[in-house]
This record gives structure tokens, sequence and C-alpha cells, in this order.
């Protein structure tokens, strides 16, 4: 089982790419901890911490955003370290997170027109469909960017689903990709074409706070 964990830990492609970021993510937000302790502890009775409540804030939400995607990458290998824990943000702290390695790698990641949908809590162990999310939109954006293209995506809502479209096909990750989105999210059905992807959703596992 433990080697069974390494090896998929080596050949996801997504979890070799994201965790550098959280990794710098994570040792920006604890630098930034560090130097409000040491303003605190020479704070001469003026109130830092309440002036500084916003920084504290802001740390709060990025550890734990990198938290949460840690974990995916995590039970992506094997490993269950999300638990019972459910994040509604899932797929938006992943689509960013996919944006930010692409971005570090020259490419160009267009963002989502409005805001990403919320995921439901039932959705399997709670971190597949963000993996899901994360993995097919890497694989593309790096295949468009090494064919000189430009890759395009989008999700759509349907009445009775969500269709998460892509323009670029990651050939040579797809013969991994294809089998592990299948056995985690059998329900989810990918057509893969020459000229792009698209993967279907039940409607039920997204929904936007908006309505």
């Amino acid at each position: 089982m433990v080697q069974e964990q390494l090896d998929r830990a080596v050949t996801d492609p997504l979890a070799a790419a994201l965790l550098p970021v959280l990794v710098h993510r994570m040792n920006n937000t604890t630098q930034l901890l560090s130097n409000l302790r040491a303003v605190l502890q020479h704070a001469g009775g003026r109130d830092w911490l309440g002036e500084r409540s916003g920084d504290l804030a802001s740390a709060y939400t990025e550890l734990d955003g990198a938290g949460y995607l840690l974990a995916v990458l995590s039970s992506a290998c094997g490993a269950d370290l999300l638990l019972a824990r459910r994040e509604p943000r899932g797929v938006a702290l992943m689509v960013a997170a996919v944006g930010e390695v692409v971005r570090r790698e020259g490419g160009r990641f267009v963002e989502p027109c409005r805001p990403l949908p919320d995921q439901a809590p039932g959705v399997h162990a709670g971190w597949q469909l963000a993996w899901g999310f994360g993995a097919l939109l890497l694989g593309s954006a790096r295949s468009c960017g090494l064919q000189g293209t430009a890759f395009e995506w989008q999700l759509l809502e349907e009445s009775e689903a969500w269709v998460l479209v892509g323009s670029c096909v990651p050939a040579d990750e797809f013969a991994s990709l294809v089998p592990r989105l299948a056995e985690r999210l059998p329900e989810a059905e990918l057509d893969v074409r020459k000229g792009g992807w698209s993967w279907r959703l039940p409607a039920a596992w997204l929904s936007r706070a908006d309505g």
C-alpha cells in the first residue's frame, strides 16, 4: 500500500505541479505571521493586533485554502487527509491554483468570466471533483502551451448537468488520466475528440450561490 501511494504521487502531474505553489504560499503566510509576532512583541501599548486584523484574516484564508488543496493532493495519492472536511470553494480554489502554475510556467490561463459554483458536500469523499478539474485543466493548458496555442475553457450550466469544456487534449497524460477519472468519478462522462474534450457532471454536484 505504501509503495502504491508513492507510485501515485510520482506519476500524478497535478500533485507535482501544485506542491511548489502551495509551499510558496504557506511560506509567505508564515513570514507574514512571523512579522506580526515581532511587531506585537514591541507594541508599546498600541493595538497592533486590532490594526492588523485584516492581515490575520487573509493569512487564515490563505492557509485554509492551501490546507484543503494539500489534502486533495494527498487523498489523490492514496492518503485520506481530507477526512470529514467538505469545502464548498474546492473547485474555485483548485482552478485558481492551476492558473498560478500555468502562469509560472509562462503560459496563459483564461480566468472564468464569473465566479465558479460551489461544490456540493455529498460528492464522493470531497476531493475527487476538485482533483478532476485540476488534472484536466492543467494537462490541457500545458499541451496547448507546447503547441503554441492558447488554451480556452469554460464551464457550461445546463438544465440537468454541468459541462466543463476544454479546447486542447493533453495526449501524453490522458492515457493515465482517463481511467483515473472514470474510477474516481464514475458518474461523470468524459468525451474526448480531436479538437478538444467535454466533461459532463451531474447537476447536483455544483450550485451557484446566486441561485
